[in-house]
């Protein structure tokens, strides 16, 4: 059966279905989705205010009191209103609609519809990708670098905000691409609506109609169409833009047209905390410049990051080569800085690959947990693999047979489902197997916190025989409290959080995140009746630890 049937891609979609289906509800609640849930409820509750439907009102005023009542260190909605709601108020809406009860139930709702916006993004990048090249082989391994790459495939089920973004921004830019080959209205609002939705969703999707102007601005250039039009192309989409991000962005509902300066000041908000990389703790807003591409290099597999250095260097030096041959007087007739949609393309993810790089290492953009907030990337990191993939195919076809080429294929997929299935349910917190463990401890690991639920789960496992509350302290910056929402009912009930009141304690729990260098912070410090009972390690990189009261 050749790759080109279609019945290999709807077999390939529907095993990808069933899997997530599979294993969505195997995942902990991450240290961030506490307040994306009460994000949703907060502008429910906004919308609703006002309206007739009292019952209903009713209960989403109830839920929304509730979460505050039982998280009260969550950050004030009041202050980040300026988050989005493409995700959190639909699934708000579903969980009052249905009336779940449940937090387990409801944080793996979330997880579902993560997954699921993550799977259709995924057949965006497969027409992406289909459009722009003809090796059916190089198209398949692509795709499935884009979904089982181990850290995006993990967070796919539990990341609510950096995937999401992932997936929208996947989906704009397909649309783009289209409008690269023909501009219709249907393709432009479309584009303009996904692109909306991205710039809600995290505040740099704005680039997104701003390449597109830039691109217009490239033809006007080429003499394609006069300045006129060029003002009426680019006018019109910011319009259409405009119109999507108002409709459904309640930040800038509450925004002073006079006062633009303000309107983006809250998106560079920053806590005050340390974070341990390379061994030492940095301040967020002052991390080396190294930190994301370093954080890049040890959490993505290793041939995926030779397939991308590749397809830099090809798309790099054909840019270097159109640049070259530019004509002052009257650019390039064949087009410039590239000679067909394709390397169209190419320059589109090349400056934009390069623009939020350079953006990220030399402005002091505060980061923390690795290189989340940059997940995007991975596209256009994905991108390029596909670039070097192609790029080798035809040398390795004419150096090798093609069963060599195909065996070499399997192996590269046999190797990330292993990866996958090692890490699993864990996959977010892959560090590459060639770091020595001295170097595996110089990083964080459980940054989004979801060992919590595992480890809860083992507590009171360990406690059942005992019908007396279990006391349990938390050795970490983290929350530990709220991690008991994907345990049942009656299990969250056995539970009693006391903080870092070691005293009160039976149970100590640690995943080794802390605000400020433990060797100077003595909250984190271990009393002597304290036992260690279990280390929870994969591939030998320690996760989370759990103490005992010795009697």
């Amino acid at each position: 059966m050749k790759f080109n049937n279609q019945v290999c891609l709807y077999a390939f979609f529907t095993i990808y279905l069933f899997i997530g289906i599979l294993i969505y509800k195997d995942y902990g609640v991450g240290i961030e989705e506490h307040f994306q849930r009460q994000n949703g409820f907060y502008w429910l509750n906004y919308l609703f205010s006002n309206s007739n439907f009292d019952d209903f009102k009713s209960l989403v005023n109830i839920k929304y009191k509730e979460i505050l009542l039982k998280n009260p260190d969550l950050p004030n909605p009041d202050f980040f209103n300026f988050y989005g709601i493409a995700f959190d108020l639909p699934l708000a809406f579903i969980e009052t609609f249905f009336k779940l009860d449940s937090s387990k139930t409801y944080f793996e709702i979330r997880h579902l519809f993560t997954f699921l916006i993550f799977f259709i993004s995924s057949i965006y990048f497969y027409k992406i990708i289909k459009s722009r090249f003809n090796n059916n082989l190089v198209i398949f391994l692509g795709l499935f670098f884009y979904i089982s790459a181990p850290r995006i495939f993990g967070d796919s089920f539990h990341n609510n905000k950096d995937i999401l973004f992932l997936s929208i921004l996947t989906i704009a830019i397909s649309y783009l691409f289209d409008l690269f080959e023909k501009t219709t209205n249907k393709k432009l609002i479309l584009f303009c609506f996904f692109s909306a939705l991205a710039s809600s969703s995290r505040i740099m999707g704005i680039y997104l109609p701003l390449i597109l102007m830039i691109f217009y601005f490239l033809d006007f250039l080429t003499n394609k169409f006069l300045f006129r039009d060029f003002i009426f192309k680019s006018t019109k989409m910011f319009s259409i833009f405009i119109f999507f991000l108002y409709l459904h962005y309640p930040y800038i509902w509450q925004l002073n047209i006079f006062e633009f300066d303000q309107w983006f000041k809250n998106f560079f908000y920053w806590m005050d905390i340390e974070i341990l990389f390379n061994g030492n703790y940095y301040n967020i807003k002052y991390l080396p410049r190294s930190y994301l591409p370093v954080w890049i290099y040890i959490s993505t597999p290793i041939f995926i990051l030779i397939f991308f250095l590749i397809g830099i260097f090809i798309i790099g030096k054909t840019i270097f080569q159109r640049i070259l041959k530019i004509d002052k007087k009257k650019i390039n007739k064949k087009g410039d800085l590239w000679n067909s949609n394709n390397e169209k393309k190419d320059l589109l993810v090349f400056t934009s690959f390069f623009s939020f790089f350079s953006y990220a290492i030399f402005l002091n953009v505060a980061m923390l947990s690795g290189w989340r907030h940059f997940y995007f990337l991975h596209f256009f990191i994905i991108y390029f693999s596909i670039v070097g993939l192609n790029f080798l195919y035809p040398i390795l076809t004419k150096k090798f047979n093609n069963k060599i080429v195909y065996i070499i294929s399997l192996l590269i997929v046999v190797n990330l489902f292993y990866l996958n299935i090692k890490f699993h349910p864990y996959q977010s917190l892959y560090f590459v197997n060639f770091l020595n463990l001295k170097t595996k401890d110089n990083y964080q690991v459980d940054s989004p916190s979801l060992s919590r639920s595992d480890a809860l789960k083992f507590i009171v496992e360990n406690e059942q025989n005992n019908d007396e509350k279990i006391y349990v302290a938390n050795a970490s910056w983290t929350p530990m409290y709220n991690g008991k929402d994907m345990l049942s009912i009656t299990n969250q009930k056995k539970l009693v959080f006391v903080g870092q009141e070691y005293a009160q304690a039976d149970y100590i729990y640690t995943n080794f995140i802390y605000k400020s260098d433990e060797k100077y912070n003595k909250n984190y410090n271990i009393p002597a009746n304290f036992t260690k009972i279990k280390d929870f390690k994969i591939n030998n990189i320690l996760i989370y630890r759990i103490y005992k009261k010795i009697e």
